[in-house]
C-alpha cells in the first residue's frame, strides 16, 4: 500500500473515531437532561389527602353565614292569671306566643309549642284556692273541641330537663298544690337520685282534673321532666 493512501485512511479513521466519541457523549448528555426535566405527572399540583392541610383551604375560602331557622319560641304575651281556670283555646292562643295548631280533626283539634333545646321555659301561674306556684313550661300541648266557647279537653305542660333536686323541689310544690301526701314522691326521690335508666317512674293527682307524672329526659346531668296535665271537664 502507497504511503500516501496510508496517511489518508489513518486520518479518516481517527475523524470517524472522534465523531463516533461526540457522538457517545451527546448521548450520555440527552440522557442525563431527560432524566432531570419533571414529567407530565411531576409538574402537576399534587392534591392533598383527605384532612391534610385543610385548615390552609379553609382560611382562604370566604365565611358563608347560614340564616338561623325560624322556630317557634315559646313566649309569653299576655300571661294568664290561673291556667287552671283558662278553659278557653282563645285564652292561650293570645297568652302563648307560638303555639301553632298542629293537626285538625273532625271533633277536636292539637295545638303545640315547644321551645329548641327545652331550656327557658315561661312561667305560668297554677293557682288552687289561697296556693300559687310558678310553673316554668317549655312545652305546652292542647287539645281542644272544635267550635266556640269552653272548648279545652287536654292541656299538658313539661318542664325543662331537671335534675334530682330540682325535681324534688318543684314536686313537693305540685303535691302541695293538689293536695297530695308527698311521701310516695319523696321516696321515689330517694329510690331513682339522677340514675334514669331502668327506673321506675311517678304519678300523682286527683284522677280527674289535674295531675303529674316523671318524665325520662335520658340526660345523666338532668335526667328528669315533669309533665303536668289539665282537663277541666273530665
Amino acid at each position: 500500500m502507497p504511503l500516501c493512501h496510508y496517511t489518508k485512511m489513518k486520518k479518516l479513521l481517527s475523524i470517524l473515531l472522534l465523531l463516533i466519541i461526540a457522538l457517545i457523549i451527546w448521548f450520555c448528555l440527552t440522557k442525563q437532561a431527560a432524566q432531570k426535566s419533571p414529567t407530565p405527572e411531576q409538574t402537576k399540583e399534587a392534591t392533598p389527602p383527605p384532612g391534610a392541610n385543610s385548615a390552609v383551604a379553609i382560611s382562604n375560602t370566604p365565611a358563608i353565614q347560614i340564616a338561623p331557622q325560624q322556630t317557634n319560641i315559646i313566649e309569653s304575651t299576655t300571661p294568664l292569671t290561673n291556667a287552671l281556670t283558662a278553659t278557653n283555646l282563645e285564652q292561650w292562643k293570645a297568652a302563648i306566643k307560638g303555639l301553632k295548631p298542629l293537626a285538625g280533626f273532625k271533633f277536636q283539634q292539637h295545638w303545640l309549642v315547644e321551645q329548641p333545646g327545652r331550656t327557658n321555659g315561661i312561667p305560668i301561674v297554677l293557682s288552687i284556692g289561697n296556693k300559687t306556684i310558678q310553673y316554668s313550661a317549655v312545652l305546652i300541648s292542647i287539645l281542644a273541641k272544635n267550635g266556640t266557647g269552653d272548648n279545652i279537653m287536654e292541656v299538658e305542660m313539661q318542664t325543662r330537663n331537671m335534675n334530682i333536686d330540682e325535681t324534688r323541689e318543684l314536686g313537693l310544690q305540685l303535691c302541695n298544690l293538689l293536695q297530695i301526701d308527698p311521701k310516695g314522691f319523696l321516696a321515689w326521690c330517694d329510690q331513682v337520685g339522677n340514675r334514669w335508666m331502668d327506673q321506675p317512674l311517678f304519678g300523682d293527682g286527683d284522677g280527674h282534673h289535674y295531675s303529674f307524672h316523671l318524665l325520662q329526659t335520658f340526660n345523666n346531668e338532668k335526667p328528669w321532666s315533669i309533665n303536668f296535665m289539665i282537663i277541666p271537664n273530665p
